[in-house]
C-alpha cells in the first residue's frame, strides 16, 4: 500500500520500455529475437509472448493501446530471469490464498485482489518497506491505525494475517465507494487516494490504463496481473519463460 509512501516494498526496477506499434497487435504474438532474451540451451529463435484476453476484476487488458501493450510487455521481459523463482511462490500462495479468500468475499472485494501481496511483499510475512510499510499487504504504520489495527511497541498487527487481511479489505471497499473502478483501486492502493483523486479531476472519466501516474503506479496492475498470469495458467506462458509444458506443470 503506498499511502504515505512512493515506493512499495520490494518493487521490481524497470527500464524505460519502447512502444510497440499498434498495427493488429491483438492477432500477432509479441517477438523478440534478441540473443539475450533466449533461454539457455534453446536456439536463436523467435520467443513469442502470447498476447491472451487479460482481464483484472472483469476489466480487459486493453492490448490494442501501443502503450499498454509495451507495459506488459515490459513486465513479462523482466520477469524472465527471475522464472525459475516462480515455483517457490506459487507453494506460499497455495498456503497463502485459503487464508484470505473468505475474508475477500465477505467483503464482496474480487479474488483477483488476492495477487496484490504478491505484488506488495512477495507473500513475505515479516515484509517491511524502507518507508515502513509492512506485512502481507504492505500497511503504513498510520493507515493500519485508522483502520483499527495495533501498530507500536511489540505489537504489530499488521503481521497477523486475518486481521490485516480484514483491513486491507475495508480500505479497499472504502476506495471503490470512492472511484467506482476496481482498477482505479488497485492504482490507489499504490499511490493514494489523494493522487488518483487529482488526476481524475484533470483526466475526467479516464481509466487506469489512460491515466498520468507515476512510473511504479504505471505498472503496478501490470505486475500484479503478472502473477494471476503465472500461477493461474502457467502452460499457456511456458515457451516464452523457456520451460516446456511438462516442466511448467511440474514447477507450478
Amino acid at each position: 500500500m503506498a499511502v504515505a509512501r512512493p515506493a512499495a516494498a520490494a518493487i521490481t526496477k524497470l527500464s524505460h520500455a519502447p512502444l510497440v506499434p499498434k498495427s493488429d497487435s491483438r492477432k500477432q504474438p509479441l517477438r523478440f529475437v534478441s540473443a539475450d532474451l533466449v533461454p539457455v540451451g534453446r536456439s536463436l529463435r523467435e520467443v513469442e509472448l502470447p498476447l491472451l484476453n487479460v482481464e483484472f476484476c472483469g476489466e480487459s487488458m486493453p492490448l490494442e493501446q501501443a502503450d499498454v501493450l509495451s507495459r506488459w510487455q515490459h513486465v513479462f521481459t523482466l520477469f524472465r530471469s527471475h522464472s525459475a523463482s516462480i515455483g517457490d511462490l506459487r507453494q506460499r500462495a497455495d498456503a497463502f490464498f485459503p487464508l484470505i479468500d473468505s475474508t475477500l468475499a465477505a467483503y464482496d472485494i474480487p479474488a483477483d485482489f488476492k495477487y496484490i501481496p504478491l505484488a506488495e511483499s512477495g507473500l513475505k510475512a515479516r515484509a517491511v518497506s524502507p518507508k515502513g510499510a509492512g506485512g502481507y499487504w504492505q500497511l503504513m504504520p498510520g493507515t493500519a491505525r485508522d483502520l483499527g489495527l495495533k501498530v507500536g511497541g511489540r505489537r504489530d498487527e499488521r503481521f497477523n494475517t486475518q486481521k490485516a487481511t480484514i483491513a486491507a479489505c475495508q480500505y479497499l471497499r472504502r476506495l471503490y465507494d470512492l472511484f467506482g473502478s476496481w482498477s482505479l483501486v488497485a492504482a490507489a492502493y499504490n499511490v493514494g487516494p489523494g493522487y488518483v483523486k487529482k488526476q481524475l479531476a484533470r483526466q475526467a472519466k479516464c481509466t487506469y490504463y489512460q491515466m498520468k501516474l507515476p512510473r511504479e503506479t504505471r505498472y503496478y496492475l501490470f505486475r500484479v496481473l503478472l502473477y494471476k498470469e503465472l500461477l493461474s495458467r502457467p502452460d499457456d506462458y511456458s515457451s516464452f519463460l523457456g520451460v516446456s509444458p511438462l516442466t511448467a506443470a511440474k514447477l507450478f
